[in-house]
């Protein structure tokens, strides 16, 4: 007969070996930068300077803290370093996940319902980016750390001593990532689904909500304190809270078509490819009226397929750490945030396709179509993560009006030699997203080569107000300065760029060969 372990084993075996193709990709993009050119996580002096190290390098805001995921990477480099073996660790993190998850589904419904939502979590393509891309090993360590806490969580009614599991498993997945702060009310969700009593829940929850705590007052401590992980997402830029939500609400139709139909897949969701609005469009109608139709159905349902209710709540809140509403982020759309919201989708479907009076053979034979359409899409998915050049290559294909790809593709106009072609394309992406300074500061190099200082300073002007700690930018500032002929200016700011960055060498070496060259009065 088959048990939860044996359901749990088939999905941990079907996502590792979904996943296994992976281990020959190497380091890509946010790779280098957390990973590869870290000499703290090559040598580190010791586990506590690891543990105190901020997710990402302090160029780059120091705003995030993950511990565990970076006292893994640095494991990683002792016991082997190459990118395969990060690319390995990642696949058996997505097979211990998807193994305790489907313990999860088995407790709160019934084994072959469980067995289901495993397998269906197992192959689901959204999770390729978490997966086949090293950095994103802190979702698949969350949603292990996640599930065993409310693992857990259900068995402190039994025993008190599960406290102390669900204590140690919460600190896991939030030092893994901050999306775990939702845990509480996952655990709320899933105590009162099994109808434990409302007082009997709140233990648990409380137990979660310790570590959770600890894990914000230390980051507090050990980064900038900020609970989002960088800047606003483009376009949402000075809005409430309520013109968030409503300019999300369209934006949120990219979620269901992810965990619905995952056929066209992205890493890139920017302006330009989706659009930010305020206003009152049909896409507002069509995502008010989905939310609406979940709701009802989950409320209708709620008796005889109570597992579609608990999947769409599971949904809704482990995706409001990223839905930009309450807690504000620097994505729109990311598929690797996805990873833990889709098993609230895998079971809710997979409690309705139990649920509905069909023949076995015929549950089987949608069963296995499901099966290996999502493993069949994920592996065709996974070599665009290979290398940069292969993920340039699936960005451009995949999302060709985003500002980022535009801004690429104007840098390789230039380096072609195309100088007409590689201006308006940057032209372009800085007009989709204006409150980002890269493609400004690229521009105004590519000016500054050529000798054409006014507009060079015009967008290192535009750049530093957007970004003030753009160190490259206050570089090439008193140059153009100078260039353009205001030696006063270009002298105020190369002081001003050495008050602010003493110890930056580019910064010291343009700043004073301006000095140098200024005429002295």
């Amino acid at each position: 007969m088959l048990s939860a372990r044996d359901a749990a084993l088939a999905a941990g075996l079907l996502a590792v070996a979904v996943a296994l193709p992976s281990i020959r990709n190497g380091f890509v993009s946010d790779d280098r930068w957390v990973i590869v050119e870290r000499p703290l996580l090559v040598h580190p002096p010791s586990l506590g300077a690891v543990l105190r190290e901020p997710y990402w390098p302090a160029g780059f805001g120091g705003v995030t803290w993950r511990p565990a995921v970076l006292v893994s990477y640095a494991l990683d480099y002792r016991l082997g370093g190459s990118p395969t073996w990060f690319h390995l660790v990642n696949v058996l993190w997505a097979g211990v996940a998807a193994a305790l998850l489907t313990v999860l589904a088995c407790q709160l419904a019934d084994v072959r319902t469980g067995l289901v939502a495993g397998l269906l979590f197992a192959v689901h393509p959204v999770h390729v980016e978490a997966v086949a891309n090293v950095v994103g090993r802190a979702e698949p360590m969350a949603a292990a750390g996640y599930a065993a806490a409310l693992l857990c969580a259900l068995q402190v009614g039994r025993q008190r001593g599960y406290l102390l599991g669900v204590v140690l498993a919460a600190a896991f997945a939030i030092a893994s990532k901050e999306h775990a702060v939702t845990l509480p009310a996952a655990i709320l969700l899933v105590l009162l689904a099994r109808r434990v009593r409302p007082g009997a829940a709140v233990l648990p929850a409380l137990a979660a909500t310790v570590p959770i705590a600890a894990y914000f007052v230390l980051r507090g401590v050990y980064t900038t304190g900020r609970f989002a992980s960088g800047g606003l997402a483009l376009g949402l830029e000075h809005l409430n809270l309520f013109q968030r939500a409503w300019a999300m609400i369209p934006i949120s139709l990219q979620w269901w078509r992810l965990l619905l139909f995952p056929a066209h897949l992205s890493a890139d969701y920017s302006p330009g490819e989706l659009v930010v609005s305020t206003a009152f469009t049909l896409t507002h109608l069509l995502g008010l009226a989905l939310w609406i139709a979940a709701g009802w159905a989950a409320w209708h349902w709620r008796a005889r397929v109570p597992g579609l209710a608990l999947g769409l709540v599971w949904l809704v809140v482990t995706v409001s750490p990223v839905a930009n509403v309450v807690i504000p982020t620097e994505v729109l759309v990311a598929e690797r945030t996805l990873y833990l919201p889709s098993w609230g989708i895998c079971f809710a479907l997979a409690a309705v396709g139990m649920a509905v009076p069909w023949p076995t053979r015929a549950r089987v034979a949608l069963l296995a179509a499901v099966l290996v359409a999502g493993a069949g899409r994920t592996l065709v998915r996974i070599p665009a993560w290979h290398d940069d050049e292969a993920q340039y290559r699936a960005l451009t294909r995949d999302a060709p009006r985003s500002y980022r790809t535009l801004w690429l593709q104007g840098k390789d106009e230039f380096a072609a030699g195309h100088w007409g072609s590689g201006e308006q394309l940057l032209r372009e992406s800085i007009a989709l997203a204006p409150q980002v300074a890269g493609p400004r500061l690229d521009l105004a190099r590519y000016y500054a080569t050529a000798g054409l200082w006014r507009p060079a300073l015009e967008q290192l002007r535009a750049a530093t107000a957007v970004d003030s700690a753009l160190v490259p930018a206050w570089a090439l500032l008193p140059r153009a300065l100078l260039g353009a002929g205001d030696t006063t200016g270009a002298v105020a700011a190369a002081r001003e760029a050495l008050r602010r960055f003493p110890s930056d060498a580019a910064v010291m070496r343009e700043a004073r060969a301006v000095l140098n060259a200024a005429p002295r009065r």
